[in-house]
């Protein structure tokens, strides 16, 4: 009952979340835009391009067209090189004199775009952007005084001038780490060395403006669903392009298409026990005791194997695969997985088959995960079609991945239903932290910090599938199949093509 009242409440959210405005999609000079204006408005009207960050897509920024749209802004969207439907390679993942100049040349495409688009009054241009994106929009408004306004959040520090560009915005998450928040007060400080958050600092109507802001109880991604952080980047523009306050009762809701999103994603988990229960059948008759591994090995043993992991890691070349981390992250859990599986299978375990009613119903339950992910994620948060080489890099991250499961249940068999939860959850958390070791240590990009709630909210996912799964006692290779296509499918569709 609670997964059909999820799911309703999720629908409803998403199909209500584009009342009051029109999008239209399109890809300009191999940039994917998406175009949101108010529905049935006349005249000339200002426009903002918002730009996402690394690894983000236009579908994690959808909350700020909303916003502006619905205040009377034309918003365009734009998915970056090497990002969300973006097929083009990002050099160097975002770092260095390449790869800047790759952004700066689609923020160029999706501005001259916006400028044609009918109805947009191409002397008010403003620009927006979060963290990557964000750093892009202060270099391009920088070079470009026709940029009337610019919104920064989370860029980081990075070398700012003190009368560029024009009224200048700067937003952080006060969970950030340090160098973003100081990233904005340094931005701030560039132009007023006394500044204080908080404060605006110089004249709109002379594009002297600069404010810096920093949201309480907000991390990195976190910034851009709270509602001040809405507010604040409404009035900047309103200000800058002499708007009066735009329409103060328009309702800000920033975190509904994403909300809507998570409850969909929540019904899809809460809702696997029944259907793999209905698809498999539930079982009948005693189970029988089955030989079981040591407790002090089942424990032992992924730690070995995640120590070995962090070691091995670093032998990965970060380009093997031509999406971002993707190699070595599936060189991770691969490694971690087969070193899992060594003794459960030395010993005998794992050689359960499929009747052809298991196998038909694990391809069911296969795309329903994926269907559970995709759907929501595409419509709520995140691209997650794949494109361009994501499509082919799903497979070894997928075997890789597969491998990481089917280890843990090897250790898990013949273990009580709680037992097993809990040496699953033993040796996902100890993969986790693995991967943060490795990460502070440059072992893997830093890029992992920012994605680990991701693969730990995937962890737990593919935690309750498995558990559920056990329950009916499917082959080990049925629960290592959906979680390994549950794991893989972010990764290979939302890191960056680099």
């Amino acid at each position: 009952m609670v997964a059909v009242v999820a799911a309703v409440a999720g629908a409803v959210g998403l199909g209500t979340a584009d009342r009051g405005i029109e999008r239209r999609s399109a890809v300009v000079s191999g940039v994917p835009v998406e175009v949101v204006r108010p529905d049935g408005t006349a005249g000339r009207l200002p426009g903002v391009v918002v730009a996402p960050g690394l690894s983000a897509s236009m579908q994690l920024m959808r909350g700020f067209a909303d916003t502006l749209a619905r205040r009377g802004y034309v918003v365009e969207l734009v998915d970056l090189a090497g990002g969300g439907a973006s097929r083009e390679r990002l050099p160097g993942l975002g770092d260095g004199p390449a790869a800047e100049a790759r952004l700066d040349r689609d923020l160029d495409v999706a501005v001259r775009h916006l400028r044609t688009v009918p109805g947009v009054d191409g002397g008010r241009i403003g620009l927006l952007g979060h963290s990557m994106g964000a750093a892009a929009a202060v270099r391009y408004a920088s070079a470009h005084p026709d940029v009337g306004a610019t919104v920064a959040i989370s860029q980081g520090t990075m070398p700012f001038a003190a009368t560029s560009p024009r009224d200048l915005l700067l937003v952080a998450g006060g969970f950030e780490f340090a160098g973003y928040r100081d990233g904005a007060v340094g931005g701030l400080r560039a132009a007023y060395p006394q500044g204080r958050t908080g404060v605006t600092y110089g004249d709109p109507r002379a594009g002297t403006a600069r404010r810096a802001v920093i949201v309480g109880g907000a991390e990195h991604v976190g910034v851009l669903f709270q509602p001040r952080t809405h507010r604040e980047v409404a009035a900047w523009f309103d200000r800058a392009f002499g708007r009066g306050g735009g329409a103060p009762r328009v309702g800000i809701r920033p975190f509904q298409r994403a909300g809507s999103a998570m409850l969909l994603h929540l019904a899809a988990v809460l809702s696997f026990a029944a259907i793999a229960s209905a698809l498999l059948g539930r079982p009948t008759g005693e189970s029988g005791a089955r030989a079981k591994l040591p407790l002090r090995l089942v424990l032992g043993v992924p730690v070995v194997a995640v120590l070995a992991a962090v070691g091995v890691v670093r032998a990965i070349p970060r380009g093997v695969l031509p999406v971002g981390i993707a190699g070595p992250l599936a060189g991770f859990f691969g490694v971690i997985g087969l070193l899992c599986a060594a003794l459960p299978v030395m010993r005998g375990k794992g050689r359960d088959g499929g009747r052809p009613r298991t196998v038909v119903s694990a391809a069911v339950l296969v795309v329903l995960t994926v269907v559970s992910f995709a759907v929501p994620a595409q419509l709520g948060w995140a691209h997650a079609v794949p494109v361009g080489p994501r499509v082919w890099v799903l497979i070894p991250v997928a075997v890789c991945a597969m491998v990481f499961f089917a280890g843990i249940e090897l250790l898990c068999d013949g273990y009580s239903a709680r037992a097993a939860v809990l040496i699953h959850a033993w040796t996902a958390a100890g993969a986790l932290a693995g991967l943060g070791v490795a990460a502070v240590f440059g072992l893997v990009s830093w890029l992992v910090l920012l994605v680990a709630p991701l693969i730990a909210g995937l962890l737990v996912w593919q935690g309750v599938q498995a558990a559920a799964l056990r329950a009916v006692r499917a082959p080990v290779w049925v629960p290592a199949l959906a979680g390994g296509v549950l794991l893989a499918w972010p990764i290979a569709v939302t890191m960056p093509i680099g």
